[in-house]
């Protein structure tokens, strides 16, 4: 019972302190009141206009946050993905625990004479931060439809592609079986890249919408770069079904460029032992020798015995193409030095293709290990 009353303390002295450094933020602004969002932002217009020496100004509100996402935070022995767009969001864990922040505004830089915005971001109310001497009308929690109503149409209109691919991200980042809804039309009916690239990784976060990315992956009218924006986008997806749905696509796909991108993605499977099976397998039998060079570099990447001894197999198979051996010499390099330097030390002494020895020995070379030099001096002294 004791232990349960300190926890009770603990949990309310730290909400109050969570509560006291949102109210420092909010302090700084101006309420603006209103029945909904529309209204309150007319209202922060109005304020802003009747302030003659200032013309830019920031209207902001919180929203419902969906969990399991950080923005704005430092945090050692991350593990996971980061979504970068001016504002950084972490999605993952920090010493096996998720990480995430509740408290989230989205703020609208605004132009008082032709109320235009210019700028969408999301911010960390729990972090203290200035806004460049430009006031912000603050304006309470909004309703999460009329918020996914108001980011959508900033995405589809945004005259500046940041702030339209910033109001896709601040879309995602909501918590509601609308999200996505509003991000497939997006995808499907914009005309930004960006806007389009922003909504498909965000899809990626919800689990159910994997069989929609996956189609994207595979359609060939679709644009490269947001076919392989779909492969990445499930492939950093905690769905169960995510890996297997990338070794399906691989087999189903003709472009090269975003096949290489599924064994990328798969090379970032949780399950390391699965991702390592499907490496194994490209470097094996693929007839695209771009395809297996791009297999063995991952797998080179890959710590542990089975992707090692994968190397060393394909070094030592004769009928390999010249340009493939050297990649494996490459990806053995990149091991821990006492894992590299034997291997690389018995390629150059014994491999009968004379462009691999010569590899292996410019690899070792930059080691800099003491057995790297022991070997240069025998074959120098012959």
């Amino acid at each position: 019972m004791r232990k349960l009353f300190s926890l009770a303390i603990f949990f309310s002295v730290m909400a109050s302190v969570v509560t006291s450094i949102v109210s420092g933020q909010q302090g700084k602004f101006t309420s603006v009141e209103g029945p909904n969002i529309k209204a309150r932002m007319e209202s922060a217009l109005r304020q802003a206009r009747s302030n003659s020496s200032q013309k830019q100004f920031w209207t902001a509100y919180a929203f419902d946050v969906r969990p399991g996402v950080a923005v704005d935070m430092n945090y050692d022995n991350f593990s996971g993905t980061t979504y970068n767009s001016g504002t950084s969001v972490m999605i993952g864990t920090r010493d096996g625990r998720t990480v995430e922040t509740r408290n989230l505004g989205v703020f609208l830089l605004r132009d008082a004479d032709s109320d235009t915005i210019t700028r969408v971001e999301v911010y960390n109310l729990d972090r203290p931060r200035e806004y460049g001497g430009v006031p912000v009308y603050w304006a309470g929690r909004a309703n999460t439809q009329e918020s996914l109503d108001l980011l959508k149409g900033l995405a589809e209109s945004a005259d500046k592609y940041k702030a339209a691919e910033n109001a896709t991200m601040a879309i995602g980042l909501h918590d509601s079986p609308l999200v996505p809804v509003a991000l497939k039309d997006l995808i499907r009916n914009s005309k930004a890249r960006k806007v389009r690239a922003s909504a498909v990784f965000w899809l990626g976060q919800s689990s159910d919408e994997i069989p929609f990315l996956a189609g994207l992956a595979k359609n060939e009218e679709e644009d490269t770069d947001l076919r392989k924006e779909a492969v990445f986008s499930i492939g950093v997806s905690k769905a169960g079904a995510s890996f297997s749905t990338l070794q399906d696509l691989y087999g189903s796909l003709k472009n090269r460029e975003v096949k290489k991108q599924v064994i990328f993605a798969s090379s970032l499977e949780d399950n390391k032992e699965d991702g390592v099976t499907f490496l194994i397998k490209v470097a094996d039998s693929e007839a695209d020798s771009q395809l297996r060079k791009e297999a063995i570099f991952w797998l080179g990447q890959k710590a542990g015995e089975r992707s090692l001894k994968a190397l060393s197999d394909t070094v030592n198979k004769d009928d390999t193409e010249t340009e493939v051996l050297k990649q494996a010499v490459f990806a053995i390099s990149q091991r821990h030095r006492d894992e590299s330097v034997p291997l690389l030390i018995k390629i150059a002494r014994t491999h009968s293709n004379p462009v691999v020895r010569k590899d292996a020995m410019f690899w070792l070379g930059q080691t800099g290990d003491e057995r790297a030099v022991q070997f240069f001096k025998e074959i120098l002294s012959k």
